[in-house]
């Protein structure tokens, strides 16, 4: 997915912009460079993203997290080394490495929920507004979908990302809206 610079900042740094949900030094393994570079991380919802340096102001670098397997690696690096490989045939596998066991443990966990993580906090309320939509037109919420017991997250079908989420949660509130919509026409037209 291609991603463009100035939107990215905005969000980044934006008004309402709201702290990184983890941040910190790592080493990093170039692409190109097959040595480590100490990087400053930090973990917003679903995006992590690199600097040269703590403070520094453009990143060097983005990473998506939705669809990506992070794994934890022996290496020559040290025994805190871990792997964000995209699970799409041919992604890039970021091969990066903690300075300490806590550092380690930390981002392992942080990295393994940022993608159902944001989604999850972004549910909420697009649930709430949708319970509200629903009483406005005088009709009762459709089920959500059943809930695997082992990790609580929704069965089958699963949405493959945040905008297959807000697409479904949204034509349903459209539906609704123009649902309303019409019954109002009805009750003037009867008032009247």
């Amino acid at each position: 997915m291609k991603l463009h610079r100035r939107p990215v900042l905005s969000y980044l740094r934006g008004p309402g912009a709201r702290g990184p949900d983890r941040e910190g030094a790592l080493l990093k393994k170039g692409a190109h460079n097959g040595s480590y570079q100490r990087r400053w991380f930090v973990l917003r919802g679903n995006l992590l993203y690199y600097l040269e340096q703590q403070g520094a102001r453009a990143p060097l670098g983005l990473i998506l997290l939705n669809n990506c397997r992070v794994e934890p690696r022996r290496s020559s690096a040290g025994p805190y080394a871990f792997a964000i490989q995209a699970s799409a045939q041919g992604g890039r596998c970021y091969k990066l490495a903690a300075e300490s066991e806590e550092d380690f443990r930390g981002w392992l966990q942080a990295l393994g929920w940022a993608g159902w993580d944001q989604l999850w906090k972004l549910l909420q309320p697009l649930q709430e507004q949708y319970r509200q939509v629903c009483r406005e037109a005088g009709v009762e919420p459709q089920a959500p979908p059943p809930e695997d017991g082992l990790t609580g997250l929704p069965c089958s079908p699963a949405p493959s990302g945040f905008q297959e989420l807000h697409r479904r949660f949204g034509e349903e509130i459209q539906a609704l809206v123009r649902a309303r919509a019409t019954r109002r026409q009805v009750d003037l037209m009867v008032f009247a």
